[in-house]
C-alpha cells in the first residue's frame, strides 16, 4: 500500500523557467537544515490565469516565488498583498495564510541589501533599464534612498509610469532607448538593468545603451545572474566601471522568502 505523499511544496513560477537557480538553491538549504518533507520545484506556466488556478488546486502547495512574465499579472489574483507589494504593484513570493494566498516583494530587501555596499556619494541619479516587476522593486528601493531614476523602456507610450492605484510617488520618467546620450549617461552614474536581456541561453544579447558612455565612476548592476558575467557587465568593465550582478539579490531576497514561508509554519 503506497504511503500518502504528505510533504509540503513551495516552488518558482515563471515562463519560461529553465533559467532559475532557485531549486537548486533550495535544494542546498533544506539539505542543510534537514528538511525531507518540503520540496521545492520550477513551475513553467504561461499564464497568470493559469498561476491562479495551480495554486488554488495543488494540494500541499504552502508558497512560490515569482518571475517572469506574472511578478505584475498576478497581483489581481491574490488575496492580499503586504505593504511594499502593494506599493510597487509587483510579488515575486506568495504565501498561503488564513486569509488566503498573500502577495511579498522580496526583491525590495534583496536588491537594497545587495547595492548599498558599492553605492558612493557620486549616485545620486539612476538609469534603470526596463519597466516590469524588478524595475518597479528598484525604483522603490533608489527612491528610499532619495536617488533620482528614470526607467528607460523600449516601448514608451507616456512620459511616466504610472499605474492605476499606485501612490503618485512612483510616477517617474521614462525614455526610450534612443534617447539616451553622453550628457545623459555623466549625469546618472548608476545604470541597473532589470530586463533579462543577456540572461542564458541568449548570453550574447546587451541592452542597447552606449556602452562607450561609462566611465570608472560608473556603477553597473545586472540583476541577472546567469551567467555571472552578462554582455553588458563585460563592456561596462572594459570601460572602467564597477559591475555587480544579480546573484547576492537572488540570496538575499531567498532568505526573505524563507523567512516568510518559515513564519506562515513551513
Amino acid at each position: 500500500m503506497n504511503t500518502p505523499d504528505i510533504r509540503q511544496v513551495l516552488g518558482v513560477v515563471g515562463h519560461p523557467i529553465r533559467h532559475s537557480d532557485s531549486p537548486a538553491l533550495f535544494a542546498a538549504r533544506f539539505e542543510l537544515l534537514g528538511r525531507t518533507d518540503v520540496t521545492y520545484d520550477a513551475f513553467d506556466i504561461a499564464t497568470a490565469e493559469e498561476v491562479n488556478a495551480w495554486m488554488r488546486n495543488t494540494p500541499n502547495l504552502r508558497g512560490f516565488n515569482v518571475t517572469l512574465p506574472h511578478k505584475q499579472r498576478l497581483v489581481p489574483y491574490l488575496d492580499g498583498l503586504d505593504d511594499e507589494a502593494r506599493a510597487v504593484g509587483a510579488v515575486n513570493t506568495v504565501v498561503r495564510t488564513d486569509e488566503g494566498w498573500v502577495g511579498h516583494n522580496t526583491d525590495i530587501h534583496g536588491f537594497r541589501t545587495a547595492v548599498k555596499p558599492f553605492l558612493t556619494m557620486h549616485h545620486e541619479r539612476a538609469l534603470v533599464l526596463g519597466s516590469g516587476g524588478a524595475a518597479a522593486a528598484v525604483h522603490f528601493v533608489l527612491n528610499g534612498l532619495g536617488m533620482e531614476a528614470v526607467t528607460v523602456s523600449r516601448s514608451v507610450t507616456a512620459k511616466s509610469v504610472a499605474d492605476e492605484g499606485r501612490p503618485e510617488r512612483w510616477n517617474r520618467p521614462v525614455i526610450g532607448y534612443d534617447e539616451l546620450s553622453e550628457p545623459l549617461l555623466q549625469h546618472h552614474l548608476l545604470v541597473v538593468n532589470c530586463t533579462p536581456v543577456g540572461m542564458h541561453p541568449d548570453t550574447a544579447g546587451c541592452p542597447p545603451i552606449p556602452v562607450h558612455c561609462l566611465t570608472p565612476r560608473h556603477l553597473v548592476v545586472d540583476l541577472v545572474y546567469k551567467p555571472r558575467e552578462t554582455a553588458l557587465m563585460r563592456r561596462a568593465r572594459s570601460q572602467g566601471a564597477a559591475v555587480l550582478n544579480g546573484e547576492d539579490m537572488l540570496r538575499l531576497q531567498a532568505d526573505r522568502a524563507w523567512e516568510i514561508w518559515s513564519a506562515a509554519g513551513v
